[in-house]
């Protein structure tokens, strides 16, 4: 049985598996061309070791920027973006 001394431990679980899948399928979403550093295969062994650590390399050293990353404000696209 679920005791309330138990559930901020298991929200600190479920938010540690979040943070440790969610990098791993980016990793394995994203196209090769835009890994850096190391082949696509090294990083998805990096990020099976599961730690926050590994997590926060990937988001800052894993991948290249696409160019709507970074600079400059976002163009609304679909079919609620405003004609030009």
């Amino acid at each position: 049985m679920l005791h309330m001394m138990d559930l901020p431990a298991l929200a600190l679980i479920v938010l540690a598996a979040a943070v440790s899948l969610w990098p791993l399928i980016d990793c394995v979403r994203t196209p090769a061309d835009r890994v850096r550093f190391v082949p696509k295969l090294l990083w998805v062994l990096f990020l099976l070791n599961g730690s926050l650590f590994a997590a926060l390399v990937w988001f800052y050293f894993g991948k290249k920027p696409t160019a709507g990353d970074g600079n400059g404000p976002v163009q609304p696209t679909g079919p609620f973006a405003p004609a030009r």
